[in-house]
């Protein structure tokens, strides 16, 4: 076991349950004798709501991602070459993808959500 491996698990939780399973699982590797593995999983943080989102974006639709980050790849190239007019298109089509994927994010958490409210409700 290792800190990235329990990070990518612990990431992928809800934000409202990070901390208890991040806790128990620093506890674990702590009883286990790895107190330095333990204190590394101790010092992760909880991550924000757009945070978990967007992971839930990366983690489910890994692909959606990819033109931002060739997006990313162009944005660096002009600021390098500085192109002015270059500059301004990716700008402009950065904020285009940044607010489509926002919105995906958005929807695949509302639906994460309702499935997690769905269960509990089913199981009372």
């Amino acid at each position: 076991m290792d800190l990235d491996a329990v990070a990518d698990e612990l990431y992928g939780l809800r934000p409202e349950d990070f901390v208890a399973a991040r806790d128990a699982r620093a506890a674990a590797v702590r009883k286990a004798g790895d107190r330095a593995l333990a204190e590394k999983i101790a010092g992760l943080r909880r991550p924000s709501l757009s945070a978990w989102a967007s992971n839930l974006l990366v983690r489910e639709q890994p692909g959606e991602v990819e033109p931002l980050l060739r997006l990313g790849e162009g944005l660096r190239r002009a600021h390098q070459e500085l192109d002015g007019a270059q500059l301004r298109e990716l700008s402009r089509r950065q904020r285009f993808l940044i607010s489509a994927l926002s919105r995906q994010a958005g929807r695949r958490a509302e639906a994460a959500a309702g499935q997690v409210e769905r269960l509990t409700s089913q199981h009372r």
